[in-house]
């Protein structure tokens, strides 16, 4: 399947198949359906007509994930980096003729979770590639890659799509759901349909709800802080919580700056851009091994602050993101 957000690079990709490169770097936000398109693209390389027909035993070898010429490498769910082990293990295996005398393709997916041996071994590799190999690199954080690894590689970069060509497909997706609910979802996924949809599909509007009345509890002091966070702390994906922080602020940012009636206070605007702050540099304080129970129950303090007070927000998150003075 090849969504309509990507039927540009899809095209693009079909002109290419006469002429490829040996690497490519798909880089573009999580999810739109990168991963998809890569299963797509490689399906193609296998299939005989090399255009992922889905009759030929290529298509068929592939589809039922036994094709021998197509490799992942990919962070594993207990580790936090790609190791040189993977990798060497990779390249052993595409030295190896190819089983069905084909092309074969490598997909790593997160180049950005190599450690430093692994960057340099997979770099060797880019540079000295074994034959009839095909890497397909994808990322959601480009910024993240060295020159070195993105030099190596030919280009095909993907964007979210338009609000409203995401909104129609998510209500093609989800024809029961109400228009409230799908825009909440885009929303909090950042404008990306796949991961909007996934969101409806788990049911985590419940679980927006409950954020919801959680925050009704603490600030009308119903519920403590630590109470509230030790709920937050058993949801699947509990760093979600930033997210909907993140939203709110653009929420009530919105409302003060694009409302002709907005009364508002300049002080209650900049701390809410501070506070905006805050959930970014929350997050990151998150996936960095602080604290999580401390790092959310700041927060809520934080949110609850600016509830109370037009202080100016003095954050426990300041740091690299906030650079100068707001005011």
């Amino acid at each position: 399947m090849i969504y309509p957000w990507m039927e540009t690079q899809w095209q693009h990709w079909q002109t290419l198949q006469s002429r490829l490169g040996h690497a490519y770097l798909l880089s573009g936000p999580h999810g739109i359906g990168i991963e998809t398109f890569v299963q797509q693209l490689a399906q193609s390389i296998f299939c005989e007509q090399h255009n992922a027909c889905g009759h030929c035993s290529g298509c068929h070898l592939f589809v039922t994930q036994q094709h021998p010429d197509f490799f992942h490498l990919k962070i594993q769910e207990d580790k936090k980096e790609i190791s040189v082990d993977q990798v060497r293990e990779l390249v052993y295996k595409l030295n190896e003729t190819s089983h069905q005398g084909g092309d074969k393709v490598a997909w790593v997916e997160g180049p950005e979770h190599l450690n430093q041996s692994a960057f340099n071994a997979l770099l060797k590799t880019l540079e000295e590639p074994a034959a009839q190999t095909l890497f397909i690199l994808t990322t959601h954080k480009v910024g993240s890659l060295p020159a070195t690894i993105i030099s190596r590689c030919q280009k095909l970069n993907f964007t979210t799509p338009p609000i409203e060509d995401a909104l129609v497909w998510l209500q093609e997706a989800n024809p029961q759901a109400d228009i409230t609910l799908l825009k909440r979802a885009l929303r909090l996924n950042w404008g990306a349909p796949i991961a909007a949809h996934q969101w409806i599909e788990l049911g985590l509007f419940d679980q927006d709800n409950e954020w919801k009345t959680a925050l009704k509890q603490m600030q009308n002091v119903q519920k403590t802080v630590p109470k509230v966070v030790e709920k937050w702390l058993k949801w699947e994906q509990p760093q979600q919580v930033f997210d909907y922080f993140y939203q709110w602020s653009v929420s009530a940012l919105r409302a003060a700056l694009y409302k002709a009636d907005s009364d508002y206070s300049d002080e209650q605007i900049q701390n809410w851009l501070r506070f905006q702050q805050a959930c970014l540099q929350a997050k990151n304080s998150w996936h960095a091994n602080a604290n999580k129970q401390l790092v959310m129950e700041a927060l809520c303090l934080e949110w609850l602050q600016i509830q109370q007070s037009q202080t100016p927000l003095q954050s426990v998150f300041a740091g690299n993101l906030i650079k100068g003075s707001l005011a």
